[in-house]
């Protein structure tokens, strides 16, 4: 079978005279014999023209739709959110979904000082090390508490556990340092004798509301004892928190603690709606004896009845003083 093409097919099957690098760039960007542009005619930059312009439109048909959905849906919402388990909305198809999302419904804690590193779980007070000597923490303490001396007047100074109610557009509760007693002012324990703080900084989580544990709850068989009975005998509403030595040898080194100004975190201070001034609140951990020279590992918990309650801890760090 013989295919027939016609003239211009074998004129454009014929090779182009070299003529030189320069002449060939020429004759590229202008061919006078073609009328080419670019290696392209007026009627192949047309078609090409044509192609690009319906490609595009309908892409950009696609990202208006999917934007005005996307619009027309934030809209119609008063606040951002992320989107919590809850048990008046959970569905009994899609159990393995709200199971999932659970987890991000538990918020976290911080602790500060970090002298050696910003990702370093280890307070290590020496003063034959540079990175360890009391100064470096104290400075640490110091420059975090800053932060909290704000202007009182964009907070609301009269938030009390007895006539609060959330709130979401209220203005934020200051927070007073001086409520965190010898943890709040210099040295903040890291002088002889050694007593350090350490402050437990609650993160913020958006739109959380906590369901807090009261004197009438039913308390969960594996909290401490000795928070059972502070929640028992306080007539105050907290995010509760518990710290302990992760094993039996840490349990024995790591002393008693004192809990200022109480083992948990005031339910006023929630929940955060994006507020600018917002101050996250905060609970210092007062170590009295801790067994100098040895390496304690301090595993805390946070306790109400909407943080679950993994077998893992909330917060973990590791905590060493010298011997002076």
């Amino acid at each position: 079978m013989v295919i027939l093409h016609d003239d211009k097919y074998y004129e454009s099957r014929i090779p182009q005279p070299d003529l030189g690098a320069f002449g060939n760039i020429l004759r590229f960007i202008w061919n006078k014999k073609r009328k080419a542009f670019l290696g392209r005619t007026g009627k192949e930059w047309a078609q090409l023209g044509l192609f690009y312009l319906c490609f595009f439109s309908v892409l950009g048909a696609i990202f208006a739709l999917q934007m005005k959905i996307s619009v027309d849906f934030v809209s119609k919402l008063d606040k951002p959110f992320f989107q919590y388990t809850d048990p008046a909305t959970r569905s009994i198809l899609m159990p393995k979904y709200f199971n999932s999302l659970r987890k991000f419904g538990s918020p976290g804690i911080a602790f500060k000082p970090r002298s050696i590193s910003a990702s370093s779980p280890i307070i290590s007070v020496n003063n034959s090390s540079i990175k360890a000597r009391p100064k470096r923490y104290i400075q640490a303490l110091t420059d975090f508490l800053r932060e909290y001396n704000a202007n009182v007047s964009k907070y609301n100074v009269n938030c009390q556990h007895q006539n609060y109610e959330f709130n979401r557009t209220r203005r934020p509760c200051f927070f007073d340092t001086k409520s965190l007693g010898v943890c709040s002012r210099y040295p903040y324990g890291y002088s002889k004798p050694l007593k350090p703080c350490v402050l437990v900084k609650f993160n913020k989580r958006f739109d959380w509301v906590p369901d807090y544990y009261n004197q009438s709850s039913r308390l969960p068989k594996n909290m401490p004892n000795n928070l059972k009975m502070a929640i028992q005998s306080s007539e105050k509403f907290y995010i509760w928190l518990s710290c302990d030595g992760a094993n039996s040898v840490d349990k024995e080194h790591i002393g008693e603690i004192d809990y200022i100004p109480s083992p948990g975190f005031p339910i006023e201070y929630f929940p955060f709606t994006g507020q600018q001034d917002y101050l996250s609140p905060i609970v210092a951990l007062h170590f009295q004896n801790l067994t100098p020279n040895r390496l304690v590992t301090v595993e805390c918990n946070l306790w109400a009845f909407n943080i679950e309650q993994r077998s893992h801890y909330s917060l973990d760090f590791q905590i060493i003083i010298d011997d002076w």
